[in-house]
């Protein structure tokens, strides 16, 4: 593949995915719904490119791992009380493996890998753009009202903003610095509407007052310092801009209604509570003790309404529910030696800040995944994807692979083969459910009075049962 093709692979991929936040473009769907809807339609064509094109190549134990997950969580799946249900996300999860190794073995560039950077620094900006329109309308129509949760745009929940913003934040500090210390004609121009959008994020972020997201950022930030200090230039950026945003969310939200006698209404991260978490994660578990061995099926916590969620916000104790003991210590053990590797590789000499940007994305979402849903979000599913592709472009070609002569054809056969039941069930979803999707849900939630709770739709209670 030539570089101008992987270019606009980038720019499709990108266009795609800033569609999807910009507008509700489907009647009848809110922005859960469409982000999956274009998940759906991205991972059935990467499993068309991976069943005709080769995908990256793995070490053998890594390779050997995954299938054994895979395995596992397709006979979970088969075993479960709704199979379909079941297979849908097992095949979500497979399609996002396909489509990670794919878009590694194409990106290797630093041009392409940029362009994508770029596109996730696209999103956030028109999401920033949007919360200060959103901010000025507050006075222009006369509303007077300022409450953050009417104010942010391109997502369900605040949460998954901040998932989102998990991702972003520390992508955006990098490509300030890279801008900043470039040649490029236009580079005050770009850091500094760079900063700006890393700036009005903060503010966004102080708003919706996500502890997780503050977790996150907090332990990835500070493995960072401990272990590599050189990349203090990353962490002084975000240093500004972080005390930039909360100057902004001083002024958008206590200064200016202060002035105008107003009320605004901010979420608080200054809370001590579980928020039902406790709870919900000891009923989780006490689930997967009916099936200790391979778990209830994967996407069937959602079929128990006692529940009241339909994951248990914590990623491993999903798996472990759902998927059984081992596949959860198999996504356990790859998620900490990748992080481990990433860690090793940023102590070479060949190290850049975008490495260190990528360390920092993957880690806080690992850490956000251990109180919210960060593995079920259609749009923190796909850039975490595109990220983690970046992050294997540029770290795995400095460790040991199999040779051509070691492992010709085993793993290309094998992605080609998954690749099927990827495609297929991408096709019956996109068929046979989105076209009545909204009605469908509107059935179930009027059967049995339950509302918007997403798992795979927004409408995320199985089965879908409603007519």
């Amino acid at each position: 593949m030539s570089f101008t093709s992987k270019k606009h692979l980038a720019l499709l991929l990108c266009t795609v995915l800033l569609l999807a936040i910009i507008e509700t473009w489907h009647s009848g769907f809110g922005w859960w719904d469409q982000q999956r809807l274009y998940e759906v339609i991205l991972l059935g064509v990467a499993a068309l490119f991976a069943f005709k094109s080769s995908v990256l190549r793995l070490s053998k134990p890594a390779f050997s791992l995954i299938l054994i997950f895979l395995g596992l969580g397709l006979m979970s799946a088969l075993l479960a009380h709704h199979p379909w249900y079941a297979l849908k996300e097992w095949a979500l999860y497979l399609g996002l493996f396909l489509f990670t190794l794919l878009l590694a073995k194409h990106i290797s560039t630093a041009q392409v890998q940029t362009w994508l950077l770029l596109g996730i620094a696209l999103a956030a900006g028109i999401n920033a753009y949007q919360f200060l329109v959103y901010y000025l309308m507050a006075f222009l129509t006369g509303i007077y009202m300022l409450n953050a949760d009417l104010l942010f745009n391109g997502f369900s929940n605040p949460r998954f903003l901040n998932q989102f913003q998990g991702l972003l934040i520390p992508v955006l500090s990098y490509l300030v610095l890279h801008f900043w210390r470039s040649n490029f004609r236009y580079r005050v121009v770009i850091y500094s509407v760079l900063f700006a959008v890393l700036a009005t994020q903060w503010c966004i972020a102080f708003t919706l007052g996500g502890r997780s997201l503050w977790v996150g950022l907090t332990l990835s930030h500070l493995a960072l310092l401990l272990f590599f200090r050189h990349f203090w230039r990353l962490l002084l950026v975000q240093a500004f801009a972080m005390l930039a945003g909360a100057m902004l969310f001083y002024l958008f939200f206590f200064l200016i209604p202060d002035w105008l006698a107003l009320d605004s209404t901010v979420r608080t991260s200054l809370r001590v509570t579980s928020s039902g978490r406790v709870e919900l994660w000891s009923k989780a578990f006490a689930l997967y003790l009916q099936s200790p061995w391979i778990g209830i099926g994967p996407m069937h916590l959602a079929e128990h309404l006692h529940l009241r969620f339909t994951s248990p916000h914590q990623g491993i104790l999903q798996l472990l529910a759902e998927w059984g003991p081992i596949p959860a210590l198999i996504a356990v053990y790859l998620a900490a030696k990748g992080m481990i590797k990433g860690l090793l590789y940023l102590r070479q000499a060949t190290a850049e800040h975008m490495d260190a940007a990528l360390w920092l994305s993957i880690g806080t979402a690992l850490v956000m995944a251990q109180f919210e849903g960060v593995f079920n979000a259609p749009y923190t599913q796909m850039w975490l994807a595109i990220l983690i592709a970046i992050a294997l472009a540029r770290w795995m070609p400095h460790y040991e692979l199999p040779s051509a002569d070691q492992l010709p054809k085993l793993q290309a056969y094998t992605w080609r083969v998954l690749a099927i039941p990827v495609f297929i069930i991408s096709a019956i979803v996109l068929v046979h459910e989105v076209p009545t999707l909204a009605e469908d849900s509107q059935a179930h939630m009027e059967k049995h009075g339950t509302g918007h709770t997403p798992r795979y739709w927004m409408q995320g209670w199985i089965p879908m049962d409603g007519k």
